[in-house]
């Protein structure tokens, strides 16, 4: 007799027997029981967590001869022949290799049929999603108005491939992932019934493995179960997983930031023949397990922790040596770099830049320590700025009086301001042609007014901006030593030569004007025609 591997000897045969899916089978049970079940189902949900098991007890629910009922007595023949999967009336398709619109065809044209032996024709395609869009099409009128002696029952792993048009004419069960302790219990109900003396801890790293899909758990149990291990280290070894011994010692060694102890932890998981990105995921759940450690009590860490009660308290000292904003550091930086790493030709290497930059991170300060250690700071200075005050005082009553370092002025006379000129000239060229054309300058209260005499024109109106007049008075200042106030005063002429002098005038002030003069040195440039215009903008 051949060898029936563990996830079909303990396929269940009940809706009592599907874990974790009572949302689905008491539903179903009640459907059943008020004879009120859909003509259409349609099953979703990730791998391995009953969709197609359901199914089958479903069919022998419909069709068990005591039935229909909602728990099938899987003793009657009908019962045992859709079990072994020998019934002619329960068939099961496989919408991968049948996904065309011809066998969509050939399907409706049987199910005009009446069931052979059963009391209803029950169709399960399975990966329902892989049918093409033409044979989803053939399959619509066939969904809405099916014979009264037929059921549809879809099963899929990926329900959002599947049409509008097909969902909204079948009931939508979605199937749930089984948390790590409860898919963790059932197989230690199998390892027991079956005699297999696997300690707890390995039960908990298939079930943690299996990423709640009941399938892929009784996979590894039945491949662990070959190689006769027992404990957790001979199933790691066998599975090709890390220990969580190694990932606490590689999570001590970046916190710590010894960098040696960590590259050689690296290495011992790659010359081990591990998958460095399963490896980074690994680690990656390490640390959140880590954080949520951090940031609950333990009663309620417990039931969102991948390991167990005993792991966690193990773990509590390490978390409690560092702050949350650490750990949540290097989890987040630990994300960050497992997409590169993912899809990096040279994995190995990728990691180790990475726990490299890990450990060179130093330790996070919360808001609230760094808050404290402020007000700790600032209190402390305080007295100490009261000591020092109280000490001056008593230096100050002793201490001898210190005359202040004179500043020489310098005295503003016709010579003195004539070197003011030259020295704006080389600093401020505009400034200094301007103050040139000044024709007088009359020096008043000891040098602290000066006033300067300037004919009405261009001269006078650009020496009155603000911004020369602000670095006229910054100049002085900086030339006499002390602040010295600069008056522009107009120079009228009193003679009326009318329009003709006027302009004559105001074309001569302008051409023998300093600034026009430097202008046309600078240049290279003639004076070729001179406007004067009013302030209205037109030509006088």
């Amino acid at each position: 007799m051949s060898y029936l591997v563990l996830a079909r000897k303990w396929r269940p045969q009940t809706f009592e027997e599907v874990i974790g899916q009572l949302h689905v089978t008491r539903t179903l049970q009640n459907s059943l029981r008020n004879s009120c079940v859909a003509h259409a189902l349609l099953f979703s949900g990730p791998r391995g967590t009953g969709k197609t098991s359901v199914a089958r007890i479903l069919a022998k629910a419909l069709n068990c001869e005591y039935g229909p009922a909602p728990h099938p007595c899987n003793k009657c023949g009908i019962c045992r022949e859709i079990t072994a999967g020998s019934s002619i009336d329960v068939q099961e398709i496989d919408g991968a290799s049948n996904r065309g619109i011809d066998e969509i065809r050939q399907l409706r044209e049987n199910i005009q049929f009446l069931p052979t032996r059963c009391r209803y024709r029950i169709y399960i395609i399975d990966e329902v999603h892989m049918l093409t869009k033409e044979a989803f099409n053939a399959l619509l009128k066939t969904l809405e108005e099916p014979p009264s002696h037929v059921y549809f029952i879809f099963a899929t792993t990926e329900s959002e491939k599947i049409p509008a048009t097909i969902n909204s004419r079948c009931q939508h069960y979605e199937f749930r992932r089984l948390c790590t302790a409860e898919l963790a219990d059932h197989l230690s109900s199998i390892v027991r019934t079956e005699g297999m003396g696997l300690q707890q801890d390995a039960i908990l790293l298939l079930a943690r493995e299996a990423e709640g899909s009941v399938r892929d758990s009784l996979s590894l149990l039945d491949q662990v179960a070959a190689y006769g291990a027992t404990s957790l280290k001979e199933a790691c070894e066998v599975l090709g997983i890390v220990e969580t011994q190694v990932l606490k010692e590689l999570a001590i060694a970046i916190l710590e930031s010894d960098i040696s102890k960590a590259l050689k932890l690296i290495d011992d998981v790659y010359s081990f023949g591990g998958n460095i990105q399963k490896f980074i995921t690994d680690l990656v759940f390490f640390f959140r397990n880590l954080v949520v450690l951090k940031n609950l009590e333990l009663d309620s860490a417990v039931t969102l922790l991948d390991f167990s009660r005993e792991d966690a308290k193990e773990f509590s000292p390490l978390v409690s040596k560092y702050s949350a904003h650490s750990l949540f550091q290097v989890l987040d930086a630990l994300i960050k770099g497992q997409e590169a790493i993912c899809r990096s030709t040279t994995p190995k290497l990728s990691l180790e830049m990475l726990v490299i930059r890990l450990c060179s991170i130093k330790e996070v300060v919360g808001i609230d320590d760094l808050l404290g250690k402020v007000d700790k700071l600032l209190s402390s200075v305080k007295i100490q700025e009261k000591n020092l005050s109280e000490g001056y005082a008593k230096e100050i009553k002793v201490a001898p009086a210190v005359n202040p370092v004179s500043v020489t002025q310098k005295k503003c006379s016709p010579g003195a301001w004539t070197d003011f000129v030259d020295s704006v000239k080389e600093q401020h060229p505009v400034l200094g042609s301007l103050l040139t054309c000044c024709k007088a300058i009359e020096i008043k209260n000891n040098g602290d007014l000066i006033q300067l005499k300037c004919r009405s024109g261009i001269q006078h109106d650009m020496l009155c901006e603000v911004d020369h007049q602000q670095s006229l008075r910054e100049l002085t200042k900086k030339f006499f030593k002390r602040a010295t106030d600069v008056v522009i005063e107009e120079i009228r002429d009193n003679v009326d030569t009318g329009a003709a002098g006027k302009t004559f005038s105001l074309r001569d002030e302008l051409i023998q004007s300093p600034l026009v003069k430097e202008a046309v040195k600078v240049f290279h440039a003639q004076i070729s025609d001179v406007r004067i215009f009013s302030n209205r903008g037109q030509e006088v």
